[in-house]
């Protein structure tokens, strides 16, 4: 009899916070944190059918549904840093879409600086999916890497325009 592990909502945080503390920014390893992201992405991995078959295609792990949750003080270069640093440690097309962050500057003011301040809204991260033919379970995928960074509504603009160019 084999028993499939299932991570409890609690885990799913410890894992963001794991994530986030061996990131260089905030006093972690390079190394580590690209381990630290394969690891998870390993053992979840085999979970994720599962999460998918249970939430029934729920985007948000927390929060209210709408958006990543964010921190609004949180610095975009920081997260743009992060996002590039998880390309390597993800699969594709996840890491492609990473990397289109690259030269995402912030904004000083007006509408764009208010975007660098809250979470990708989930709407936005499913029309990247959409854009690079994602299926139902790559796109809650997605949002996990999404909300494990986290990606501003800056980041998830800038990755729709980068997409956007790309098919003109």
């Amino acid at each position: 009899m084999t028993h499939t592990p299932t991570l409890p909502p609690d885990d799913r945080g410890m894992w963001r916070r794991l994530v986030s503390r061996s990131h260089p920014d905030a006093g972690g390893d390079h190394e580590l944190f690209i381990w630290t992201v394969a690891t998870r992405v390993a053992v979840c991995s085999d979970l994720r059918t599962e999460i998918t078959r249970v939430e029934r295609w729920a985007p948000s792990t927390q929060g209210t549904g709408e958006r990543v949750p964010f921190d609004e003080d949180a610095s975009l270069e920081v997260l743009t840093d992060r996002a590039v640093a998880m390309a390597e440690a993800v699969a594709e097309p996840y890491g492609y879409l990473l990397r289109q962050v690259a030269d995402c500057e912030p904004a000083e003011d007006g509408p764009l600086r208010d975007q660098q301040r809250c979470g990708a809204s989930f709407k936005s991260l499913a029309a990247i999916g959409h854009g690079v033919g994602m299926t139902k379970a790559e796109c809650v995928q997605w949002h996990r890497i999404a909300e494990a960074i986290p990606l501003s509504q800056r980041h998830a603009g800038h990755i729709l325009s980068r997409l956007k160019r790309r098919a003109a």
